[in-house]
C-alpha cells in the first residue's frame, strides 16, 4: 500500500508492517502503542516534544541528537538554541555518554554508583563534597559561637634569631637545612628571611636591639624554637658530623638542643 501526496489519517491495529519506510511525512500527533519497533532508525526528523515511555530501549544507538548545525540544508539562523530535553525514570546502567553538550545538565535523584566523568568517580565526588561542607558549617558554627577577646591570630609568624655576622649565619643555617645560599637574600644590610615553610626563621644582626654592640645582640641562653626532623637520631648524627655544638643528648627520644656559631640555643624535635 502507498500513500503519495495525501493527507490521511490511517489506522493500523494488529498489523505486521516491519520493512515499511517512512520519508518525507508527516507525522505530528501520532501515536504508537504496544508496538515492536527494534531496529528501526530515524534519521533527519524533527522530533521537538516527542515522547517516549514504557519503552525497552536496550542496545539504542541515539546520537547527533539536536538542531541542525550550520551548513545543513534545514539550519535556520533564527531556529535559537536547542531546548532541553527531559530523562526520568529511566535505566541507563552501563550506558556511555561521549563527546555530548551536557551544559546546564541537571541530575537529581539518580542511583550513580560507578558513574564517572572523565575517570573521575562522581559518587566519591560528590561525597567528599558534602563531607567538606558539613565540616565547613561545623567549623562556621563554632567559630560564630566563639566571642571574640583578644585581636591576635592564633599563630605565630617568623622566627628571629640575632646573629653577629649576617653573611657567615646565612652559609651556615643554608649548609645545616639543605637549601642553596642563592635562595636566602640579605635585606637592608641586617636581616635575612630563610626559604621555610612557615612559620619561618629570619637571621637578624638587630641593629636596633644591641646588634651595634661591640658584643653584637643578645643571643638565646634557652631553646627559643625547636627544628622539625622525622627522624631524630638522623638529625643528631648530622648535627655531629656538622661539628655543631651539642649541648644534649637525645632525650627521652623526642630531643636535643644545639648552639648555633652565635651562641643561640635551638632545639631539635621529632
Amino acid at each position: 500500500m502507498e500513500i503519495v501526496n495525501q493527507k490521511e489519517q490511517p489506522t493500523v491495529r494488529n498489523a505486521d508492517v516491519s520493512g515499511a519506510k517512512f520519508e518525507c511525512v508527516n507525522l505530528g500527533g501520532a501515536t504508537f502503542t504496544n508496538v515492536n519497533m527494534s531496529g528501526i532508525r530515524i534519521r533527519d526528523a524533527d522530533l521537538s516534544d516527542l515522547e517516549i515511555f514504557e519503552a525497552q530501549l536496550g542496545g539504542a544507538y541515539i546520537h547527533g541528537i539536536g538542531l541542525p548545525p550550520a551548513g545543513h540544508p534545514a539550519y535556520r539562523e533564527d531556529q535559537g538554541p536547542q531546548r532541553p530535553l527531559r530523562f526520568e525514570m529511566c535505566e541507563l546502567a552501563g550506558s556511555s555518554i561521549t563527546s555530548c553538550d551536557l551544559s546546564d545538565v541537571r541530575i537529581e535523584g539518580c542511583k550513580i554508583d560507578g558513574l564517572t566523568i572523565d575517570g573521575i568517580d562522581v559518587a566519591a565526588l560528590i561525597k567528599q563534597y558534602k563531607s567538606e561542607q558539613q565540616q565547613g558549617q561545623a567549623e562556621a558554627e563554632r567559630l560564630q559561637e566563639e566571642t571574640p577577646t583578644t585581636p591576635f591570630l592564633r599563630r605565630t609568624g617568623s622566627n628571629f634569631v640575632p646573629v653577629r655576622d649576617i653573611e657567615k649565619a646565612r652559609d651556615w643555617y643554608c649548609r645545616i637545612l639543605g637549601m642553596p645560599v642563592e635562595s636566602a637574600e640579605i635585606m637592608n644590610g641586617h636581616l635575612c628571611p630563610l626559604p621555610m615553610e612557615e612559620p619561618g626563621i629570619i637571621l637578624d644582626t638587630m641593629p636596633g636591639w644591641g646588634g651595634k654592640e661591640p658584643d653584637g645582640p643578645p643571643t638565646f641562653q634557652t631553646p627559643a624554637f625547636m627544628l622539625l626532623t622525622k627522624d631524630i637520631e638522623a638529625a643528631y648524627r648530622f648535627m655531629k658530623e656538622q661539628d655543631v655544638e651539642l649541648v644534649t643528648e637525645i632525650e627521652n627520644g623526642h630531643w636535643f638542643v644545639f648552639r648555633d656559631p652565635d651562641g643561640n640555643l635551638l632545639m631539635v624535635c621529632r
